[in-house]
């Protein structure tokens, strides 16, 4: 375990100036995106009443990163990770905004939700990877767990302070301010970081069919990294089965709990208070040594928790079991997103976290229309737990393969050179 004063390795990241801009704008953006996914998912259900396009709204927001996020890897690694994120960042902000009008004109429809989340979700898929590849050089690599794991509890966090002004702003101001927010919070957070001053190691290569070559290299060094890959076997699992919770939480709230708005935010922030303790815990611990183990066993705890959930259907228990279910997927997502970014080569980190960043957001996508169609015909709450059955079984294979490979893993690439 590395020390680093009373605060560990939260104390050591803080002290550098580029982080601490990149953090502050990243923390706004997440409690935004907070705010308007349950603003989003709570409008969807007002006009429908349906987990099948609760599903299908889960699925535009995220599907398009299982196509792109390659392509969006590819292209920051080439113009650099700050640049692709202002982009890309500037671009979002335009839906929410477009959604807002929607509202305030009363000309919303369930089918301009879709589309606009579509074209959403394609943004955010250039986004997301070079948001989180840009990281390792705003810190020392010692550093580079607990910053991941701060970065992790501030988006977690915010699944505990989203809710809460998401009630406040919905009972007061209205949807359509719940969903323009958003905007205006992606916008902050492109002046943020216009602010940092980073040296990025870039692709050499030009041209679009070269493009499409760094691309395939990406996958390739995926496939010969047997740790790499390994992980991203395990983590499969948890975003298809497990992750798509979210987009059918408002069914689960009116349909099982029978809760108004205000109780499905209760819901959504229990996980939140679960992920701020568990992204907290691996924050303070620092270092890699150890974070396989513990990867592999927050995925069981991910999967046992969401079965009770999605089985039991009692209010209370509900609340505790979302806040194990948050504790244990933040502390999946950490650890692993710190062991493939100290194992690669930092060349080639924005592809193959482009492929991490896929999945994380492509396959909850294709796990909220299957889970949200079954639901429609059998109720939401059997494909739920039928899901974390399958996933269990799936577990105990890719755990032991993964602990196969825990020395590979967690040694950095500077290390392995």
């Amino acid at each position: 375990m590395v020390s680093g004063g009373k605060l560990g390795g939260i104390s050591r990241v803080w002290r550098s100036r580029n982080y601490r801009y990149f953090w502050l704008g990243n923390a706004g953006s997440l409690i935004g995106f907070w705010i308007y996914k349950l603003a989003i998912g709570w409008l969807t259900w007002e006009l429908t009443e349906s987990p099948f396009w609760l599903g299908m709204v889960g699925f535009a927001a995220l599907f398009p990163a299982a196509f792109l996020s390659p392509l969006a890897g590819a292209v920051a690694d080439r113009f650099g990770q700050r640049r692709t994120a202002m982009w890309a960042l500037a671009a979002t902000a335009a839906v929410p905004f477009a959604i807002a009008a929607l509202v305030f004109s009363e000309k919303i429809t369930p089918e301009l939700i879709f589309v606009l989340t579509l074209a959403q979700g394609t943004c955010i898929a250039f986004d997301l990877p070079a948001r989180i590849s840009l990281v390792p050089y705003l810190v020392e690599r010692d550093n580079l767990a607990s910053a991941i794991a701060l970065n992790s509890t501030t988006f977690h966090a915010g699944a505990f302070i989203g809710p809460a002004l998401f009630g406040l702003i919905n009972a007061k101001l209205g949807l359509g301010v719940a969903l323009a927010q958003y905007g205006v919070m992606q916008m902050a957070f492109i002046a943020a970081l216009s602010l940092i001053e980073v040296n990025e190691e870039r692709s050499s290569s030009r041209g679009v069919m070269s493009l499409a070559t760094d691309i395939k290299d990406g996958v390739r060094y995926v496939f010969a990294q047997p740790g790499v890959l390994s992980i991203f076997a395990l983590s499969a699992m948890t975003h298809l089965a497990v992750r798509p919770y979210m987009d059918l939480l408002p069914g689960f709230a009116g349909n099982v709990f029978h809760l108004d708005a205000s109780g499905f935010a209760v819901l959504a922030a229990a996980t939140g208070i679960g992920a701020i303790v568990g992204g907290l815990l691996i924050a303070l611990r620092g270092g890699i040594i150890g974070l396989t183990r513990i990867n592999v066993f927050a995925n069981l705890a991910a999967i046992l928790s969401l079965l009770v959930f999605s089985i039991l259907g009692i209010f209370w228990l509900g609340l505790a079991t979302l806040a194990i279910l948050g504790f244990a997927l933040v502390t999946a997502a950490v650890t692993s997103q710190t062991l493939v970014q100290g194992r690669v080569d930092p060349k080639i980190r924005g592809r193959v976290i482009s492929l991490s960043t896929g999945m994380a957001v492509g396959f909850p996508a294709i796990g909220a229309i299957i889970q949200g169609s079954l639901g429609s015909t059998f109720g939401i709450q059997a494909p739920v737990a039928g899901s974390m059955v399958l996933a269990l079984i799936y577990w105990i294979w890719a755990a032991r393969r993964l602990m196969g490979n825990a020395v590979d893993l967690e040694t950095t690439f500077s290390q392995a050179r």
